[in-house]
């Protein structure tokens, strides 16, 4: 199972339960968006948005512990807030869609079932060799 499979999978679910996806980027890709953690950029897999709650996440093939490492500095920057919610302005308003407010953010860490559980208030979500998508929460 390769990252744009895992990827993909995550998106089509995220787009099944129908969150807005603000930005999916391929595997080795760099998007426009961002956040800051410890004064540099980190540009993540998938940015998405449902009912006043934005998912920030990466995908890997498997776990990754500095991937979380990097997630839980994220979760725990002081400017994730405000970062998402300008991160959502921007979309609204160029997509010519009515503001929201994030109310949270939750992170996740997106790769292949295995037998790792969540933790440090980072979701996982486990994609299976069929594309299902289970998310487990940290």
């Amino acid at each position: 199972m390769n990252e744009t499979f895992i990827t993909l999978s995550i998106k089509n679910f995220l787009k099944k339960n129908n969150y807005l996806i603000i930005q999916c980027l391929p595997p080795g890709g760099q998007g426009g968006l961002h956040f800051k953690v410890k004064s540099r950029p980190m540009y993540p897999d998938i940015i998405a948005f449902k009912d006043g709650v934005m998912i920030v996440g990466e995908n890997k093939p498997s776990y990754s512990e500095s991937d979380k490492v990097k997630l839980k500095e994220l979760l725990d920057s002081e400017d994730l807030l405000r970062k998402g919610q300008e991160i959502l302005n921007d979309y609204s308003k160029s997509h010519k869609l009515s503001f929201r407010k994030i109310e949270k953010i939750e992170i996740f860490l997106g790769f292949a079932i295995c037998s790792i559980f969540p933790q440090d208030g980072i979701n996982f979500f486990h994609v299976n060799q069929d594309g299902k998508v289970t998310v487990l929460k940290g």
